[in-house]
């Protein structure tokens, strides 16, 4: 009699849970300075550029150079999510619904990391030793790439241009991302100087998909998702490209790391919780090492 209770249920039900399209995992943390941050540490500390001056004459007197300590302020987030597991749902499903729900918050969770990095890209930055000073992206030294006319083949140089022109990647072998929605990748698809063997030898193009445009690989995101993470306002959207390895354009800082937790609730009558939270904040490590990429969303 039981069995046959239960089958009734799991009809309902398959094996298999679909996890809806969405993004699953961080696509930004590789790219990333990471910070382990306790209670009263949430800076990223950095030092300015040095000249050496001439020596002239002999034993001369030393001549110390100046030189700038940077402090930028970590703003902490944090981020939570929790779902009931009714026993009641359990009975009724032949899957295993706090695992399903365990990858279900942890998803969320990973999410919220790129979201914080890419709000603190062209956020104002409060630096000086109590954090004082406001600093804008424009002030900070970042650059706006105009490619509200077209996402072309050129606009990918004249980032390229701007990065070396400004000492990013020049000595060492230097990393970058572009991100970027599938409008953006439309428009790049159709530089043939990007997927023509006459004009690259690059493997740009990987069964039919663009993976990397001239030096910068891409990361994507959706644009008709319901909280889309690069912004559009007035129909232009904000791109980033930014340098990722030797000088990383932006910092992160984790206090708490993402947790899950499954406990049960006597309170409402024994349900289970599934819970994950996570306590993280972002700053751009210096302006030039990251450019605003302005396009026409579609």
């Amino acid at each position: 009699m039981v069995d046959s209770v239960n089958a009734r249920y799991s009809r309902q039900f398959s094996d298999q849970v679909h996890v809806a399209a969405q993004q699953m995992k961080s696509r930004l943390r590789p790219f990333v300075k990471i910070k382990a941050l306790d209670a009263n540490d949430f800076a990223y500390d950095g030092i300015e550029s040095v000249e050496a001056h001439e020596v002239t004459g002999r034993n001369s007197a030393t001549v110390f150079s100046d030189i700038t300590h940077t402090r930028r302020k970590l703003r902490a987030r944090r981020f939570a999510v929790a779902l009931p597991v009714d026993p009641k749902d359990a009975i009724e499903t032949v899957t295993n619904p706090e695992k399903d729900y365990a990858g279900a918050v942890a998803r969320a969770i990973n999410r919220k990391f790129d979201k914080v990095v890419i709000d603190a890209m062209f956020a104002d930055v409060q630096t000086g030793q109590e954090f004082g000073t406001t600093v804008t992206f424009a002030d900070d030294g970042g650059l706006t790439i105009d490619a509200t006319a077209g996402f072309t083949y050129e606009k990918l140089l004249e980032m390229s241009r701007k990065f070396v022109n400004n000492e990013v990647g020049n000595e060492m072998e230097e990393d970058f991302i572009l991100g970027i929605t599938g409008d953006e990748q439309e428009d790049l698809m159709a530089e043939a100087e990007l997927t023509s063997g006459d004009f690259t030898r690059q493997f740009a193009v990987e069964k039919g998909k663009l993976v990397r445009a001239t030096e910068f690989g891409l990361v994507k995101y959706g644009a008709s998702v319901s909280n889309p993470l690069l912004d559009v306002n007035s129909g232009t959207r904000d791109c980033f490209a930014m340098a990722t390895n030797v000088q990383p354009a932006m910092c992160m800082g984790i206090a708490k790391d993402i947790a899950i937790r499954i406990d049960e609730r006597p309170d409402l009558n024994y349900t289970k919780q599934v819970y994950a939270d996570v306590i993280i904040g972002a700053v751009r490590t210096e302006g030039k090492l990251i450019q605003k990429v302005q396009t026409t969303a579609n």
